[in-house]
């Protein structure tokens, strides 16, 4: 048995002295250092407008009016301001129904991705019928 254990050592010994380890970067023996001067950008000519940061946090939401109708793509809502349609993201499902008068609150997202094929992304945040 341990002639057996010896020969297969010796065999896979040898399968792997055909391979060359990978190649190494070549140690310095002195350390590298960079006396380049580091580049500064050139300051930016001053403004009159205060510089602010975006935070939709804090952005106020727009309420918009309309009626509810169901888009050309299955579970999406449009609503038709006459002017404008915007697709109804997390409207109240209970109100939010097509024929429906409704005021809604909240903020349009143009960006935002939907399989929706119509109207401006508009990210409810309160939804209300109107008229009676």
């Amino acid at each position: 048995m341990r002639g057996l254990a010896a020969v297969l050592l010796c065999l896979m010994l040898a399968s792997c002295a055909g391979q060359q380890p990978p190649p190494r970067a070549p140690a310095s023996s002195s350390p590298t250092s960079d006396t380049s001067t580091p580049s500064i950008p050139a300051p930016l000519p001053p403004s009159s407008a205060p510089i602010t940061t975006p935070s939709r946090a804090l952005e106020p939401g727009i309420t918009v009016r309309g009626t509810v109708s169901a888009g050309v793509e299955a579970g999406c809502l449009i609503l038709d301001t006459g002017t404008a349609q915007y697709l109804l993201l997390g409207a109240d499902p209970a109100i939010a129904v097509a024929g429906a008068e409704v005021e809604v609150t909240g903020r349009a997202e143009p960006g935002a991705m939907t399989t929706c094929q119509q109207g401006t992304p508009f990210q409810v945040t309160k939804t209300q019928r109107v008229g009676g």
